[in-house]
C-alpha cells in the first residue's frame, strides 16, 4: 500500500508542478484529486478486483478467514459463559487456543490483503501512462491552476473533487 501511495505522489509531483506553474500565471481554479480512487474506481479495475475475489485460491482463504473469525468469537462467548465455572488451568488452555485461533486469523488476513495490495499495484502502475494523459487533459480543459491531493485537504466541496471525472475519462481510454 505504502509503495502504491508513493506511485501516485510521484505521478502527481512529475504531472502537476510543470502544469500548476504554466497555469497559474492565468489564474486557474483549484480542484482536487484522489489519484488511488479515481484509478481504483474504473470498470476494469472493478473487474480485476471482482476476478480476484473468485479465484479458487483467494476464495478458499477468505472462507477460512471467515470461518476462523466466527470459531473466535464463538470461543470468547463461551470462554465468558464458562468462565465462572472453570478452574485457572482450563482458562489458561483456553486463552491459549484464542491466541492460537487469533493468530490464524491474522495470518490469514495478511494474506488476503497482501494479495489484492499487488493487484492493486499492478492496476496503479499499468494505468500510470493513461492517468497521467488524463489528468492533464482535465488540467488544459477545465482550466485547473492547482491539483492538490484529496488525501491532503481536510476540506473541499464536491466541485473541486475531480476524480469522478478522472475515472471518467480513464474508462474511456480503456
Amino acid at each position: 500500500m505504502v509503495k502504491t501511495y508513493k506511485i501516485i505522489l510521484l505521478v502527481c509531483a512529475l504531472v502537476v508542478p510543470g502544469l500548476v506553474h504554466a497555469q497559474a500565471a492565468t489564474q486557474g481554479k483549484i480542484a482536487v484529486l484522489d489519484p488511488e480512487m479515481a484509478i481504483l474506481s474504473t470498470d476494469e479495475a472493478q473487474k480485476r478486483l471482482k476476478a480476484l475475489g473468485t479465484q479458487p485460491e483467494f476464495d478458499g482463504d477468505k472462507k477460512q478467514y471467515e470461518k476462523l473469525k466466527k470459531e473466535y468469537e464463538d470461543m470468547v462467548k463461551q470462554l465468558q459463559k464458562d468462565a465462572a465455572v472453570m478452574s485457572a488451568e482450563q482458562k489458561e488452555a483456553q486463552s491459549k487456543k484464542l491466541e492460537a485461533k487469533g493468530a490464524d486469523i491474522e495470518y490469514i488476513g495478511r494474506k488476503l490483503q497482501a494479495k489484492q495490495q499487488e493487484l492493486m499495484q499492478t492496476l496503479m502502475q499499468e494505468q500510470e501512462p493513461k492517468f497521467k494523459k488524463a489528468v492533464t487533459d482535465i488540467i488544459k480543459s477545465e482550466n485547473i491552476g492547482m491539483l492538490i491531493n484529496a488525501r491532503s485537504v481536510m476540506h473541499a466541496d464536491t466541485s473541486f473533487n475531480i476524480t469522478s471525472k478522472v475515472t471518467e475519462a480513464l474508462n474511456k481510454s480503456n
